[in-house]
């Protein structure tokens, strides 16, 4: 049985692993996939080299230390139960795993844009993270599509960018909020209320969009489409034993605890999403050293027997 059990590999799961082994405890890493959003890079017509994301380099080290030093499983996660006090994670090819406490760094996925011509430019010019890829888009052409509070604050970021902003808003009601106010009143940044994205089209790389509205069609010329539709946090394996909130994130508290003792969580698929690889890697840092805590109450400990 390990002390902790770590499903995810993303920046929170590495950092939260890292730390685990620091500290000599038998850690286990089960992710389908090592590396998380920060292997993810956006690729633009007369970029300068590779795109650089902030912590991305923290990322590969912690995962090379991670081959180097951890259990790891390349696996799905089935599902999570606790009984008699032990955690046990179905996998779907490694059989149940064993664990003292459990912390699940899964992240979030973008819902994705379902329009003509899109799957094909995703990370050529279609990104689902505004934050993390905004600085590429200095002095460029965005457009923006959805009116999440996430996409709002992300077309405010780009047009501190000098960025000229195509606000695409479906739902217009979502503009009545601050965010939205701000937007109406920033001269980058133009609002296209009440339009659909029917199309999205390019090369090696988004060229232009067209939209409509009552059936008139428009047509846009830009560097860059970023798509905030909402976001799934990947929680379904432990949602029937800890709570989530209203969209699925877990609720955490200030240790990173979940409404089940002993079951930690860190990273997008918490109610402290961030999004962005330096909280990240805090937050599942700051996840282990609760487990840790966990894991040393539930250890006996034997006092050392005086020399003969």
């Amino acid at each position: 049985m390990y002390d902790i059990i770590i499903l995810g590999g993303g920046a929170a799961g590495l950092a939260a692993a890292a730390y685990a082994q620091n500290k000599q405890l038998d850690v286990l890493v089960i992710a389908e996939q090592i590396g998380g959003k920060a292997g993810t890079r956006q690729h633009l017509p007369n970029q300068p080299g590779d795109e650089e994301l902030l912590g991305a380099d923290m990322v590969q080290l912690l995962a090379r230390r991670g081959a180097a030093h951890a259990a790891q499983l390349h696996d799905r996660v089935l599902g999570v139960s606790k009984l008699n006090g032990t955690f046990e994670v179905e996998t779907q090819r490694h059989g149940v795993q064993r664990a003292q406490a459990v912390l699940v760094a899964t992240g979030a996925a973008p819902l994705p844009l379902d329009v003509p011509g899109a799957q094909p430019l995703v990370n050529h010019g279609i990104g689902y993270s505004i934050t993390t890829h905004a600085q590429l888009l200095a002095g460029r052409t965005a457009a923006v599509i959805g009116t999440t509070r996430r996409a709002l604050r992300g077309a405010i970021e780009l047009a501190k960018l000098d960025t000229q902003v195509y606000l695409i808003a479906p739902d217009a009601a979502s503009m009545s909020s601050p965010l939205g106010q701000m937007l109406r009143h920033t001269p980058q940044v133009t609002v296209f209320e009440g339009y659909q994205i029917n199309e999205i089209a390019g090369g090696a790389n988004v060229e232009h969009i067209v939209i409509e509205r009552d059936g008139e069609q428009s047509r846009l010329r830009v560097d860059a489409v970023f798509a905030d539709l909402g976001l799934l946090p990947n929680s379904g394996v432990v949602r029937p034993i800890a709570q989530v909130d209203a969209d699925g994130f877990l609720v955490v508290d200030e240790h990173c605890m979940t409404t089940l003792p002993g079951l930690f969580a860190a990273g997008d698929v918490t109610t402290a999403f961030a999004e962005n690889i330096l909280v990240a890697i805090g937050a599942g840092t700051r996840a282990a050293i609760s487990a840790h805590e966990y894991v040393l109450a539930r250890t006996p400990t034997y006092a050392m027997e005086p020399a003969d």
